[in-house]
């Protein structure tokens, strides 16, 4: 079940279509915190009807900037199959602001991961 804490937050209504042909989706409707950027829920559609949702809960990192977001669960539900997902991200594991070097995060890093 979805958080509640998102209610009454003003949100972007963003439409995203795909690409790519023959993809499992056709276009998203993503809603995203004014304040955070955060994507609170992404709606999914095919032929016009919606075939998934993934709604994220998120909280601070405590920090200055309100950007400064950390997952606490996702939840997403298949309407054709009924399936449920439920991913939860507790606080101890996230980690931010670490000594990376700086090779770690350059372009030709992000290219060699898969998408």
């Amino acid at each position: 079940a979805p958080s509640c804490e998102h209610k009454g937050k003003t949100v972007y209504k963003l439409k995203s279509t795909t690409k790519r042909q023959n993809w499992w989706y056709d276009d998203r409707i993503s809603y995203i915190d004014t304040k955070t950027f955060a994507d609170l829920r992404t709606e999914y559609f095919k032929n016009g009807e919606k075939i998934k949702v993934i709604d994220r809960d998120w909280g601070t990192l405590g920090m200055d900037d309100p950007r400064a977001q950390t997952w606490r669960y996702w939840y997403g539900k298949t309407f054709a199959t009924g399936h449920e997902t439920w991913a939860v991200i507790p606080a101890e594991v996230v980690e931010f602001n670490q000594d990376w070097e700086s090779s770690m995060w350059s372009e030709q890093t992000l290219r060699k991961i898969k998408r």
